[in-house]
């Protein structure tokens, strides 16, 4: 079972491949040949990235499933094409253009406490390393005009004596509960147990609250502020927090297949996050 949102998203990359098959005057739209033809629109044309055209590929194979239409996907050739998008690292649909490394997020936090008050600081530096070590989507985290149903709640937060368990109800492309372990780090400064636990403790919280009461584009705004204070010149975004973290745990030994699950990836889009640059 998918969410609404990813529902819809899913019908707009068949009606894509309507559009394109119309423009292209193909008449079939769910033939090998046509997915290889559409993916290759998608790369040279569109100049999307690998992750994304993935993601499109797997609105149509779920397209497929549920109607009962009979499709190949791993053609040799559509392999060959998707390994020369994957090659070319091109894109520039990316969601972000740089990822927050563990040195940025030192740096970040720094900034916070020099720019913001104290009450203001501790809940953003909480935010900063909630993103990056438990691999948060902007949705997740702050409240989004798109999907604010994916927001953490305070009944979202359990504390272990060295982990903290998020509960996540629903996100991008589930409505099933799925629970999610962060690890407490030896760095208190960048710990996100600690920085949760101090941001809780000096705030009021009903369980139905948001865990934070901010929008996604005041916390784009903030780190924006906090990266320029810091002297981070490339481009970050919320979404970057997400890209490092999964970079970090991949250079710390974390296999890919529990990268993915603790990510809640249910694609190989997480390939494009940990992707040397």
């Amino acid at each position: 079972m998918i969410s609404a949102g990813t529902k819809k998203n899913y019908q707009a990359v068949v009606l894509k491949l309507e559009e394109f098959c119309h423009s292209a005057k193909l008449k079939d739209k769910f033939t090998a040949t046509t997915i290889e033809l559409f993916v290759t629109s998608l790369h040279k044309k569109q100049n999307l990235s690998f992750g994304t055209i993935q993601a499109n590929l797997s609105a149509i194979r779920h397209h497929c499933h549920t109607l009962q239409i009979p499709i190949t996907f791993d053609t040799p050739r559509l392999k060959l094409l998707l390994r020369g998008v994957k090659k070319s690292g091109s894109g520039s649909a990316m969601r972000c253009t740089s990822r927050v490394s563990k040195s940025h997020l030192n740096r970040i936090c720094s900034a916070a406490d020099t720019l913001l008050d104290r009450t203001t600081a501790v809940m953003y530096k909480a935010m900063f390393t909630l993103a990056f070590f438990g691999l948060l989507r902007p949705s997740e985290l702050a409240r989004s005009k798109s999907s604010p149903q994916h927001q953490l709640k305070r009944k979202c937060v359990r504390f272990g004596s060295n982990v903290i368990l998020l509960t996540f109800f629903s996100y991008k492309h589930s409505d099933k509960p799925v629970n999610v372990k962060v690890d407490r780090i030896s760095d208190p400064f960048l710990c996100p147990w600690t920085n949760l636990y101090t941001y809780l403790c000096g705030v009021t919280k009903r369980v139905e609250d948001p865990l934070f009461d901010v929008t996604t584009d005041e916390f784009s705004s903030v780190l924006s502020k906090c990266a320029d204070h810091a002297g981070i010149r490339t481009r970050l975004t919320a979404h970057s927090f997400r890209r490092g973290g999964a970079t970090w745990l991949s250079s710390n030994g974390v296999t890919d297949a529990r990268l993915k699950a603790y990510g809640r990836w249910t694609s190989n889009a997480y390939l494009c996050y940990v992707k040397a640059d």
